[in-house]
This record gives C-alpha cells, structure tokens and sequence, in this order.
C-alpha cells in the first residue's frame, strides 16, 4: 500500500520509509464470550448456511429460535464431564452426549465434547462422529427379526460357547447362562443369543434396517460379519439417540430438528 501510494504521488520516498520504520502495536486479544452450547451452535448455522447461503444469513437479521433447552444443556454438559472423569482412570479423554425429544426429534441438549476449548479435540463434535455403538446395537436389528416373525420376545436360545464359523465371541462376564428367553437375554446384553438373532436375520437385512432408521454411516458395501451384531459398525450419537427415539414412541421415528422457528428482522 505504501509503494502504491509514494507511486501515485500521495507521499514521498521519505515518508514512506518513515512509515516502515514504524513498530506496529496491536490492542490486546478479547477473551470471547463463553457461548451455550458451541457444537450444537455450529451445527444450528450449518443448516442455515446450507438453506439459505452464509451471506444471507448473516446480513438479514434472522432471529432464531432453537429447540435447545438451557437447564437441560447445562444438566448434560455436568453429567458428560462426571462421565469423562470415570472413563479417564481407563485411559478416555473425552465424552459426548445427544438428548431429543422422541415426539418431535427435537434436539433438547447437545454436548459435542467434554471441553470445546481443548485446544487437541475440543472443536471436533462428536455427537456427529462415527463410533462403535458396542450392544447399544442390538436392539436395532433385534426390532427387524421380531417384525420378520424370525424370534419374539420368548424365543428360548442357547447361551453357550459357540464358534459361528470362525468367529466365536463371549459374554462380557465370560459365563454361560444355557436356555434364556430374548427378553432376557437383551436385558442382560448377552453376546452369544444376540449373535444368534443376528444369523437369523442376516446381516444385510440387518445393515438395512439400521440404514432405515438413520445410522446411515453403516455401509452397505462393507462386509462387517456377524461382529455387527456386537456393534462393529460405527455409528453417530445423534442418529443412535433419534434411531432409540423410535422406542419411545411407538415404533414411529422424526427427523432430528435443530430449529424451531426463523423469523426476519421484519418478524416476518
């Protein structure tokens, strides 16, 4: 700029070179407002960039009302950093966290890591990071096989030590309990039934349920086996917790909404 200027006959060579010599200061980094929920924000003005352009958004004065609720923002942000505090002494660094309302898909409290100033992991949100879900996975094709009339909820399996070809997975207690019902079964997370509804459904059928139901990170292409009854595939947060939403209305699932209403700065 000062080139152009001296060139332009604006200052001389001298001033110019005055100008240069000059040390710079700069007024004192603002330390930035703590805001509520910085990950569910994030994704709030992702949806509306891609609706509507950043442009738009920015220079239209929309206010925004979202389905957060604030006590239920600030009850999970204390139970993911009591949870984090546990997983630590095992070697876990970080913890998130998705609450809806089955009702609606309203997303009620969003905790997209145990501390979003964490200058290593903080800014990532996993509540929308592909994870195993572990046997928080059985339940999800469990639904497919009792709806194909294969099991229900009394269907008597064998917990036992069983090697599926190859594959020959434990309980987590590493003890046999013999005949038990699915309910029970379920109930207490056994390895072994479960991978037995698993065979009985298949594991496409169950990789399509699972897509049916949001937890498209599932790959159709990709060959999981029957480990995918013990939760190998990698899911997200939020499409478990609206996939679990489903159970708690009456089989019927809603999208998961962020934003409940957008009016202008005409209140339009």
């Amino acid at each position: 700029v000062l080139d152009r200027m001296q060139e332009d006959g604006y200052i001389t060579a001298d001033e110019k070179q005055a100008a240069l010599a000059e040390t710079l200061s700069y007024a004192p980094a603002q330390a930035q407002e703590k805001t509520v929920a910085p990950h569910f924000v994030e994704m709030v003005l992702s949806e509306l960039y891609d609706k509507y352009g950043e442009e738009k958004v920015k220079r239209s004065g929309y206010k925004i009302k979202t389905t957060l609720d604030i006590s239920w923002q600030k009850q999970a942000e204390q139970i993911v950093a009591d949870q984090a505090a546990i997983n630590a002494r095992g070697g876990g660094t970080n913890a998130a966290m998705v609450a809806l309302d089955p009702k609606t898909g309203a997303v009620r409290a969003l905790v997209g890591s145990v501390d979003y100033d964490n200058t290593e992991f903080g800014k990532v949100n996993m509540a929308t990071t592909a994870r195993q879900p572990g046997s928080s996975f059985k339940p999800i094709y469990t639904t497919e096989a009792i709806n194909r009339k294969l099991v229900t909820a009394a269907t008597v399996l064998r917990d036992e030590k069983t090697d599926f070809g190859g594959y020959s997975p434990n309980n987590y207690d590493f003890k046999w309990r013999g005949d038990i019902t699915l309910r029970n079964a379920l109930a207490q997370s056994l390895n072994i039934p479960m991978v037995k509804v698993m065979e009985k459904l298949g594991v496409d059928n169950a990789v399509s349920k699972a897509r049916e139901m949001g937890l498209t990170t599932i790959d159709e292409k990709t060959n999981y086996g029957l480990s995918l009854a013990l939760g190998s595939a990698e899911v997200t947060p939020l499409a478990m917790t609206s996939a679990y939403s489903a159970f708690a209305n009456s089989g019927r699932q809603n999208d998961v909404m962020l934003i409940d209403t957008i009016s202008n700065k005409y209140n339009e």
